[in-house]
């Protein structure tokens, strides 16, 4: 409370009178409000309960009993004692026959006789003039009767008094005459007294007569008094006194009712007069309950307050009886504020001023520590509510086969949505829709997150003002030995939170060993797809409670309890995020339309590899928006070795998760039923879907590899860890592509080299019995030539870089058969040789520019086996030849646009 200034009397009006006179005080910091007044005297006496507080510069109230003149001191709450620059003069009235007065004055004047017997007398008769024969008119000046007194002791100023003090009755009655005046009055009291004395011979001279008649009066008195004696004997008195008594009774008799009427009214007038002047404690129990029905407990403080200063050590019964009733009403008033303090949830505001009220009512204990451990305690129950209300719910779905989830996990059911898709609907959607379909561990995060940002600031705040004296009154202190209890409380609370929160989302971030393992680890198991494409909204939800922490400066061990929780939950989000990114992937071949849209610039391919493109990058752009960029306080995740270890295996796994469905496109069980793998029913042969996949997977090489490095790079994933992980990849699709190409190639090129040998041999036919020269190339070599035709047809339509490779080991192929073929053949002929001769040329030469080493060597090697031709065999070999190549010049025109295959390049690799 801050110390105003002192207050200070400088004006009253009137400035004296008797006991109860209204005197209006005026001054300056007599208060700002009538509580501020706490004490008021006027001449020492204690004037507070007539007091009436108008304004800070003016009091109204009635002075005490104080006679003499004395200060007007006015006490506040804010000033303490004041000083005053003026005097009130109080006296006593002295009370005259025909002075109004409230209470009953006796009005009979009894004269001491000279022979000892009272008469009274009326008022009148005893007003005697002034002694001096001086006028005592306009003598305002007046000598206080307490001062006469101390200067004459014993003495007195009533001329019938034994003890009459001259120098009393000068200063009594002539304060102001002047010393010339008072001469003359002497003078004049002289002369009186000397004419009194001359006065009673003279008298008695003058009325001789009357003094006769007088003593024969008494003669007759006596005659009369023997003569009723004799009548009525001696006791004449005893029956006048008897008649006397009996008039009194008579006369007491007529006036005992308006006596009575009199006491009564007495009794009532003096029963108001303390009732009003007391009123404030009287009604002061009544007016404390009702002031706390309406609330009103600063008003019933301040009430308190000054009853106990007035009455508190009173020891009146009446009072100390109404002031128990206060204390039993304070007591009341106690035990409501104790309930309202740890009545949870509450204010702060509210919190902080019952907490100063249960100080100011002087309450036993410590308040603001029952408040603090009240709210440690609602918030507790808070988060522990939340998580076993949610988790029944979720319990009763899963025992109803819905798996906790609604709504396939945000994403509507769709069978083909990517988590970032999800994700886009789940932020695109309303509140009650996100509210339909999230699932309930997410909407429980949610809740806890907001329960604890709503909660834990009021508590941290009411923990500051309690270690800084601010809820504590001046003269108390600090208790610092619970600075380590209540610090024990606020982690136990974050604490709480995060096992919570890990329980629901991160089971396996729990230590197995920890005390609390069984108590947070609590929530069935669920399918990955569930929850994964709300982890970045949880991850949001946690982040706000942090930053609202972060307000608060909290120790760094609190909020290192939540910055671990946040990087957990985000590595978990970036790993579930790329895991389902990859499931989603490794589906991706149940979209195979089997379209080949084909550039000439890379070749052609499906939409397959476009649409694997797409879904990394949007959840690579997912995680960078959400779990790679770190908020305000939170550590940097890629400066984790361990996470940048883990992120190359994501990467990687996630382009491979491709290959995977490539391969289960095509290189599946030949026994499984194409449908239920997922495979359209569209599908073209066996041979075009591993064309085709092949082609794919050379595109996925040469460009969507390149392009997802650097969209990675872009978005600021490290440029090692990428590039290492898509290295990895290639060296996959590297293996995928080359196991595709033997698929292939067993598919097409097992056929073609099987039906060499049945053509050749087609009728039975003999090369040692050749019996006529040819004439043609035989049909086998035209059939083989055809189908190598037919399989460079089907690869230009799907990819024309692929067909020299695929040509070249076709004729490897071809000519490893023909090799055999030939050394099997024990026995020649003439013409079967020439034959022999004429058929190899034609293969090689039609085939000359796609004749590998190998092929040239099987070819070289089939020659070895035939006998050498003579010249005139040679002519005859190349008519056979020129005609062969004029009939079939349209079908060798398609041999003559392909490529040459390159001297030292491996057939089968189109890396």
């Amino acid at each position: 409370m801050t110390q105003g200034a002192a207050p200070v009397v400088t004006g009253i009006s009137p400035i004296e009178g008797v006991a109860g006179t209204k005197v209006t005080i005026r001054g300056e910091n007599l208060g700002s409000r009538p509580e501020d007044l706490v004490g008021l005297t006027i001449c020492g006496v204690d004037c507070l309960m007539t007091a009436e507080w108008k304004t800070s510069t003016k009091v109204v109230a009635r002075s005490g009993a104080g006679v003499g003149k004395g200060d007007i001191i006015v006490t506040t709450a804010l000033g303490d004692r004041g000083t005053s620059t003026v005097q009130f003069r109080g006296y006593q009235e002295t009370m005259g026959p025909l002075k109004e007065s409230a209470v009953w004055v006796d009005e009979t004047i009894f004269l001491n006789m000279a022979f000892g017997r009272k008469r009274p007398m009326s008022p009148a008769s005893v007003l005697q003039d002034d002694p001096l024969g001086l006028s005592v008119e306009g003598h305002d000046r007046r000598v206080l009767q307490e001062e006469l007194e101390e200067m004459f002791p014993g003495c007195s100023g009533d001329l019938s008094s034994p003890t009459f003090s001259p120098e009393w009755f000068l200063l009594e009655h002539h304060p102001s005459t002047s010393f010339d005046d008072l001469r003359a009055g002497l003078a004049c009291l002289r002369r009186k007294v000397e004419a009194q004395k001359e006065g009673q011979i003279s008298f008695l001279k003058a009325n001789v007569g009357s003094v006769l008649e007088q003593l024969d009066t008494l003669q007759e008195l006596k005659c009369k008094f023997e003569s009723d004696i004799q009548q009525y004997g001696r006791n004449s008195t005893q029956v006048l006194e008897t008649s006397i008594i009996e008039c009194k009774e008579e006369a007491d008799k007529l006036f005992e009712d308006v006596l009575q009427r009199k006491d009564r009214a007495d009794g009532t007038r003096s029963a108001l007069n303390v009732l009003n002047r007391f009123r404030f404690l009287l009604f002061l129990p009544v007016n404390i309950e009702r002031h706390i029905q309406r609330g009103d407990y600063d008003i019933v403080i301040n009430d308190y307050a000054r009853a106990k200063s007035l009455f508190g050590d009173s020891q009146v019964p009446l009072f100390r009886r109404f002031y128990s009733e206060v204390e039993k009403r304070i007591e009341d008033l106690r035990g409501v504020l104790g309930e309202q303090l740890v009545r949870m949830p509450s204010s702060l505001d509210h919190q902080k001023k019952i907490i100063r009220n249960l100080h100011h009512l002087e309450t036993p204990g410590d308040p603001a520590w029952r408040c603090l451990t009240a709210q440690h305690s609602h918030i507790l129950g808070l988060l522990l509510a939340s998580r076993d209300s949610h988790l029944n719910r979720e319990m009763a779905d899963h025992d109803l086969g819905s798996g906790g989830g609604k709504g396939g996990g945000g994403g509507g059911g769709a069978k083909h949505t990517t988590p970032a898709a999800k994700y886009n609907k789940i932020m695109m959607s309303s509140v009650g829709e996100w509210q339909a379909t999230a699932p309930v561990r997410v909407l429980m995060v949610e809740e806890t997150c907001e329960l604890l940002s709503t909660n834990f600031p009021d508590m941290w705040k009411l923990s500051q003002a309690y270690f800084g004296g601010e809820l504590l009154p001046p003269t108390a202190q600090v208790d610092h030995t619970q600075h380590p209890r209540c610090k024990e409380m606020i982690l136990e609370l974050l604490h709480v939170f995060s096992g919570v929160l890990r329980g629901a989302l991160m089971p396996r971030s729990l230590d197995p060993a920890g005390l609390n393992f069984r108590k947070y680890h609590v929530w069935p198991e669920v399918m990955l797809d569930q929850i994964t494409p709300w982890l970045p909204q949880v991850l949001r939800h946690v982040r706000g409670c942090y930053n609202t922490l972060l307000t608060l400066d909290l120790p760094n061990d609190a909020l290192d309890v939540i910055r671990d929780l946040i990087f957990d939950l985000r590595v978990h989000c970036l790993t579930s995020l790329f895991q389902q990114t990859m499931e989603h992937v490794c589906g991706l071949y149940t979209r195979e339309k089997w379209k080949v849209e084909v550039d000439d610039e890379h070749g052609g391919c499906t939409q397959l590899p476009h649409l694997c493109e797409g879904v990394i990058v949007e959840c690579a752009q997912l995680v960078r928006e959400t779990v790679l960029e770190a908020r305000s306080r939170e550590a940097p995740l890629l400066d984790h070795p361990t996470v940048r270890r883990d992120l190359t295996t994501l990467i990687h796994n996630v382009i491979v998760a491709f290959a995977q469905a490539l391969e289960k496109l095509t290189l599946r069980d030949p026994d499984e039923d194409p449908v239920e793998c997922g495979v359209s029913e569209d599908a073209p042969g066996v041979e075009a879907q591993l064309l085709i996949t092949l082609s794919n997977c050379a595109f996925m090489r040469r460009v969507i590899l390149p392009r997802l490095q650097d969209s990675l790079v872009r978005a600021s994933y490290p440029l090692e860890e990428v590039k290492e992980a898509v290295e990895q990849a290639d060296r996959t699709y590297s293996e995928l592509q080359d196991r595709l190409f033997e698929a292939y190639l067993e598919e097409r090129v097992d056929p073609i080299i099987g039906m060499i040998e049945r053509s050749m041999y087609l009728g039975l036919y003999d090369w040692g019995k050749v019996d006529r020269a040819p004439s043609e190339v035989r049909t086998y070599v035209k059939e083989i030539l055809i189908n190598i035709t037919h399989v460079h047809a089907e690869v230009v339509r799907v990819w024309p870089g692929l067909v020299g490779g695929l040509v070249g080991r076709v004729v490897e192929g071809v000519g490893e058969e023909m090799a055999r073929l030939m050394a099997c053949i024990s026995q020649w002929s003439h013409n079967g040789a020439l034959q022999a001769h004429t058929d190899l040329a034609a293969l090689t030469s039609v085939l000359q520019g796609h004749i590998s080493a190998t092929a040239s060597a099987s070819f070289q090697e089939a020659l070895e086996t035939l006998p050498r031709l003579t010249t005139t065999e040679e002519r005859m070999k190349g008519d056979v030849l020129d005609s062969f190549r004029g009939k079939m010049r349209f079908l060798l025109a398609c041999f003559h646009g392909l490529e040459p295959l390159k001297e030292g390049a491996l057939t089968h690799s189109l890396a």
